[in-house]
């Protein structure tokens, strides 16, 4: 990647003779030529219909995959697929001459594309696949919206070419279009969480959609009749112009590169963002958002932060995002979630400012958005489909921050200098120094490992310019944390559902999905079956556990290590719900966790999501019911809505218990819980348990736990113990499939 700094100018024309309108030049005003209005409406609008679908069909699919964050990720993938698809195709429409002939063809490819409308899942390929759930949403979304999205993903370029072959003063240079495009993009976004999630039902969303898909067909083809009214007979064909604008292919890997990196940090950023959140288009939408802003700055005449600006701080933006990263150095979400944000932005404007100083000659157009979205595509592609198959752990997203370190522009030395030499010296001695502590089994604090971690944070700053010595400088954070890890190493196994880890020491062998404990036992086979961390008999479940030992029926949704087997008595029927199958096989291997062979070996296991397994159990099938199927700290929102809850409800006996494990470090679900279950007509009880200080770690943790039924006498045994206290609901919004406060729950308020 060291071929793309050079001269950023490229071997096209300059930044400075490629000035482009600005941004606000771009919008129509009162004094606009109406010649012009209908190709920005078309851009502005197709854009918002592109950018509005997006965390619209997520929020569709995400439900029939338990919540999962990999959803948004294959999801961006499929329609940046389908992006580069409507892009090739406008590459190709664009070669005709005949400006009529286009026209033609693109009305009837939208006119098909209305057989899909209005948008929903369909049903053709039955319940997700817990085995393969990347395949089942990519068929999914192929039969669903591919073809009416690819369509009008076209609208950019297409447009931008009719308006080239016009006689208009600027048609030599319509890059300009591209930024009302991304300006759309960004009003698009913005809209669905903000208006469109909260305020309306999926339903009358996909039926708006519907109405401006019919808007833009009517714009797509008066901005046809007006490029051929406006028709200059001697720009018609680009064979010429092509001749005249040569393109290496070094050039073409260079636009690709650079579309390459912020594509693939942003799936990296969303995937570290929602894997310990939740999965909620109010996460999604910030890193997308960034991202698309940094076309809308690099594309305008004056950007907002000049390109030396950018370049000159990348190096001391990413160290702080590299800073931020490892699990052992926790500064809380706040920070961490804030320095992600300004990390994908900072990188995508070094990256994308690059690229749009090698924009080449208009006869080159749609070449250019084609590579740039073919690279796009193949960033998303690597982080959500091919990095879960080659890494065990989540390493694309730090390498690609190192890679966009590769990019930046270099010290003209050829060996090196004084300063490079003292920053390998502060790396190679930070590591030094982690090994040694690490190898006496002692792990310092955490203020400990972020002080010697900031050794080669600072590296990276003070060798700016010097790639290959920011890169080590970046790899040496990476292993002074992870050797300075207490927990790090160990089996693991990555799949569509997040990265699984069993780890083993101080007598104890843990699961670890993601950041968080999910269970662990003891290696001594004398105690090896006694429930511990959140499940031990002191904890709210474990009470719940024993008090109700008489239940015939006992349904758990999160199978974990399954260390609640162990409460079973016998005569009982168990089901335990579990949409991860690495998650099944690990808990169900005797060679690893020994709760289920032990305690329930004959137990009904159900793989897929809770919400559509429990659907087909008898009602009235369960005396008591655990919901305990976070993964990590990302809540799965469709299983805490009104809806879950009445399913749940149905699923319980008129005398059966449900108890929910709301342990979670960002967000309060006390009144997220105690407002379904007013509506409800349930009563609601909360405990947050804290263990005895001298209480040995794993051996019993804190839980923050609800308990819920029809009638107050359920609960008779479990409030005797004067531990559980009554929870009121306080009036709120109550979280429903079409509403859910994210945000709120975040801040403590839940509003």
């Amino acid at each position: 990647m060291d071929m793309v700094a050079g001269n950023i100018r490229g071997n096209s024309m300059s930044a400075e003779s490629q000035s482009v309108p600005s941004v606000e030049n771009v919008l129509p005003k009162a004094k606009l030529d109406i010649g012009a209005l209908p190709f920005v409406l078309s851009v502005f609008l197709g854009a918002i219909l592109i950018f509005l679908v997006q965390p619209m069909f997520a929020k569709m699919a995400t439900p029939l995959l338990g919540g999962s964050p990999s959803v948004w990720n294959v999801s961006l993938v499929c329609f940046q697929a389908a992006l580069l698809g409507g892009y090739g195709y406008a590459h190709l429409l664009a070669k005709l001459k005949s400006v009529k002939l286009q026209i033609g063809i693109h009305a009837v490819l939208l006119l098909t594309g209305a057989i899909c409308l209005p948008l929903g899942i369909t049903d053709a390929f039955g319940d997700p696949s817990a085995d393969q759930p990347a395949l089942w949403l990519m068929g999914v979304f192929a039969l669903s919206i591919a073809l009416p999205f690819g369509a009008i993903s076209a609208t950019a370029p297409l447009i931008q070419s009719w308006y080239a072959r016009t006689n208009r003063a600027d048609a030599g240079d319509p890059y300009h279009l591209y930024a009302a495009s991304n300006i759309g993009s960004l009003i698009g976004l913005a809209a669905y969480p903000l208006l469109l999630e909260p305020f309306t039902r999926v339903a009358t969303q996909s039926n708006a959609w519907t109405v401006g898909y019919g808007v833009l067909f009517f714009c797509l083809m008066t901005s046809g009749v007006f490029a051929l009214r406006q028709l200059n007979i001697t720009n018609t064909g680009t064979s010429a112009a092509a001749e005249r604008a040569s393109l290496s292919w070094k050039e073409r890997g260079i636009w690709l590169a650079l579309s390459f990196i912020p594509s693939s940090l942003l799936v990296g950023a969303t995937t570290h963002i929602t894997t310990d959140v939740a999965a909620a288009p109010f996460l999604w939408v910030p890193p997308l958002t960034l991202y698309l802003l940094t076309f809308v700055f690099v594309f305008s005449k004056k950007p907002v932060i000049p390109q030396s600006v950018i370049l000159r701080f990348t190096p001391a933006i990413i160290a702080s995002v590299a800073f931020m990263l490892p699990r052992v150095v926790d500064l809380g979400w706040v920070l961490e979630l804030s320095f992600t944000l300004i990390g994908l932005f900072w990188a995508s404007m070094a990256c994308h400012g690059l690229l749009a100083a090698r924009r080449p000659h208009v006869s080159r157009l749609t070449e250019f958005y084609l590579i740039m979205s073919l690279g796009g595509v193949l960033g998303g592609a690597f982080n959500a489909l091919l990095a879960p198959v080659i890494f065990e752990s989540i390493l694309e997203y730090p390498l690609i921050l190192a890679a966009t370190l590769l990019v930046l522009p270099a010290v003209n030395t050829g060996k090196i200098d004084q300063m490079g030499r003292l920053v390998l010296m502060m790396a190679i001695g930070a590591v030094a120094i982690a090994f040694i502590l690490s190898s006496t089994g002692v792990f310092p604090d955490r203020r400990t490992v972020s002080l010697l971690a900031a050794v080669p944070v600072l590296g990276i700053v003070l060798a700016r310019g010097r790639r290959w010595i920011m890169v080590i400088s970046f790899i040496a954070i990476g292993i002074v944390t992870n050797v300075m890890d207490p927990v790090s190493g160990g089996q693991r196994e990555r799949g569509f559902f997040g990265i699984v880890r069993v780890l083993e020491g101080g007598g104890h062998r843990l699961m670890m999905h993601g950041t968080t404990l999910h269970g662990a036992q003891l290696t001594n086979e004398a105690r090896a079956l006694t429930p511990l961390t959140y499940y031990a008999p002191a904890t709210p479940i474990g009470q719940i556990f024993r008090q109700y030992n008489d239940a015939q029926t006992v349904g758990v949704v999160g199978l974990g290590v399954g260390s609640v087997a162990c409460y079973s008595e016998p005569g009982q029927d168990w089901v335990f719900y579990e949409i991860d199958p690495i998650v099944v096989d690990i808990a169900t291997d005797p060679s690893r966790f020994t709760f289920m062979s032990e305690c329930q070996p004959d137990a009904r296991i159900e793989v897929g999501d809770a919400r559509i397994q429990l659907a087909y159990e008898e009602q009235g099938y369960f005396d008591l019911l655990l919901l305990d199927a976070f993964s990590s700290d990302a809540i799965p929102v469709h299983l805490i809505t009104r809806e879950a809850m009445a399913l749940y409800m149905d699923k319980l006996s008129e005398d059966g218990v449900f108890i929910a494990h709301i342990s979670n470090r960002h967000m309060a679900l006390e009144q997220v819980f105690a407002r379904i279950a007013e509506e409800e007509g349930m009563v609601s009880y909360v405990q947050m348990f804290s263990p005895d200080k001298a209480a040995p770690e794993f051996d019993v943790t804190p839980t923050h736990a609800m308990l819920f039924a029809r009638n107050q006498d359920a609960l008779d045994r479990a409030l005797e113990t004067g531990l559980w206290r009554e929870v009121h609901s306080d009036g709120g919004r109550p979280w429903t499939d079409d509403y859910s406060n994210i945000l709120g729950a975040m801040l403590g308020t839940v509003r």
